[in-house]
């Protein structure tokens, strides 16, 4: 692959400063208005589709287009491709998943590009037992569910198979369509939970459920969009669980090593990295996109960012205001990841998996994300919701303390010392401010419907959060690029 599309993963670890990227790590171009040009000149192309960024399902998009005889072109705000799949190397080399991490045997559609592509994939370690931190006091057990009370355990299962059944009665291309849809997207999720349920310990393991899977708390997600999620993936067990679930495997190399090859195959001259998108003006038959040091002129774009992202661009004539409203009461989840390397995965040797569940932060969740070979140990902590608000703007040896506390804790002394430690802080990210996936507010589904992936004009719209399957995942972002790409076929 040429180099002028490679992450430079080393030179991004050293400018963090002492190997470790941080939450203050900045994007590569300065904040700037739609109306602020660039300096320096610009160059100009012509294509068939104009692609605004270059994640999973831009790149889909521009495969399946140039496969079909279209030529196309890629703008990346971000010096690198993948989006939110993004993979950075530890000082010994390790490669460590900043976004997307796991895939599960169900997701076949990345599944079915990572082996096209030649990428392979390992198991995630989930021989042992599980950590459970509640209330100041650590417990050990096996399986997903954490050892609760017999009551709250009938309870949980109650409610979990309560929610695949509504989650069932829903079509995950028009949730707003089903006959109680008003009712759930009314409510959140942390409203429903406590109508729905007696026990404190049931509360707290949903809300740990809601933590994990869109990193906001259960208060900020309508019970609508909580059914969608779990429709999309066939049951909430699935999108819970490690073996035979969502966090089965890991891919060979990182997450990013899909998304370099993709761009490898398109070649060096249809992707513009480090050029955020400022414009976008349609004249005539022809749209051309602006971005810095490049403008693109095409018969049709597809702007494939996170929700968010979409109104910080400028578009000429304007967005609908459905969409662009839609956009507005669709933020980021708030996200951080933590990570301490070890020379070895020492809590094999315990008969622990790696994995924890907390009550208390910043870390609530843990999974060894080691490399298939099994060494260097590789711990990771996920940092969700308002802890990570909270996180990411404290000090990088308060938040190492902090991490390695709790590592130290759950697992025993040997974690106090890694040999490296590392965290990233999405939400300060400048191009993407938050992951993993963007939440409606309540009211915004049934309210807005389909409004985020209807085309507008030239003007065509995709991203994981369009996906009816596997939406938020890297398997629903191939998907939406799919589908986008048919489209835009269609119309040319």
């Amino acid at each position: 692959m040429s180099e002028s599309l490679r992450l430079s993963r080393r030179t991004l670890l050293a400018s963090a400063g002492a190997g470790a990227l941080t939450a203050s790590v900045p994007g590569r171009a300065a904040a700037a208005g739609p109306d602020e040009a660039p300096s320096g000149p610009s160059e100009a192309r012509e294509v068939d589709v104009a692609i605004v960024g270059a994640g999973l399902t831009g790149l889909t998009a521009a495969r399946q287009l140039k496969q079909a005889g279209r030529s196309v072109h890629v703008v990346e705000a971000d010096d690198r491709v993948g989006g939110r799949v993004w993979t950075v190397d530890a000082a010994d080399g390790t490669p460590v998943n900043w976004g997307a991490t796991f895939v599960g045997p169900q997701q076949t559609r990345i599944l079915g590009l990572a082996k096209e592509l030649g990428v392979g994939t390992y198991k995630t370690f989930n021989t042992g037992k599980n950590v459970q931190f509640f209330n100041g006091n650590r417990k050990t057990y096996q399986g997903t569910i954490p050892a609760v009370d017999l009551g709250s355990l009938l309870e949980l299962n109650t409610l979990m198979s309560r929610l695949n059944g509504h989650a069932s009665s829903l079509d995950p291309a028009a949730p707003w369509a089903e006959p109680r849809a008003k009712e759930w997207d009314a409510q959140t999720f942390y409203t429903w939970i406590r109508t729905n349920a007696r026990s404190t310990q049931t509360h707290k393991l949903l809300d740990l459920a809601c933590l994990s899977l869109f990193s906001v708390e259960s208060q900020e997600i309508p019970l609508l969009h909580v059914l969608f999620y779990i429709r999309s993936a066939g049951s909430l067990q699935v999108l819970l669980n490690t073996g035979n679930a969502a966090q089965e495997q890991q891919f060979d190399g990182g997450s990013q090593r899909i998304p370099e090859l993709m761009a490898a195959q398109l070649g060096d001259d249809a992707v513009t990295l480090s050029s955020p998108v400022r414009r976008v003006v349609t004249d005539g038959d022809r749209t051309i996109v602006h971005g810095d040091g490049v403008t693109v002129s095409a018969k049709r774009v597809i702007v494939a960012v996170p929700p968010p992202m979409i109104p910080r661009i400028s578009f000429e004539p304007g967005l609908s205001a459905l969409k662009d409203q839609l956009c507005q009461r669709s933020p980021m989840g708030s996200v951080g990841k933590a990570v301490a390397v070890y020379d070895r995965p020492f809590w094999r040797a315990k008969g622990l998996t790696g994995q924890a569940t907390s009550d208390t932060g910043p870390v609530k969740i843990t999974f060894d994300i080691s490399p298939g070979s099994g060494t260097p140990g590789v711990m990771m902590g996920f940092v969700d919701g308002q802890d990570a608000r909270e996180f990411g703007v404290t000090s990088l040896a308060d938040r190492r303390a902090a991490v390695l506390e709790q590592f130290t804790t759950w697992f025993g002394p040997e974690a106090a010392s890694p040999k490296e430690y590392l965290d990233v802080h999405w939400d300060s990210l400048e191009f993407h401010r938050g992951c993993p996936v963007a939440v409606p507010q309540p009211g915004a589904i049934t309210g807005y419907k389909g409004a985020l992936s209807a085309p507008e004009g030239a003007l065509h719209f995709a991203c994981t959060e369009t996906a009816t399957r596997w939406s938020g995942y890297m398997d629903g972002a191939v998907q939406a690029g799919e589908v986008v790409a048919a489209q835009v076929g269609a119309a040319l």
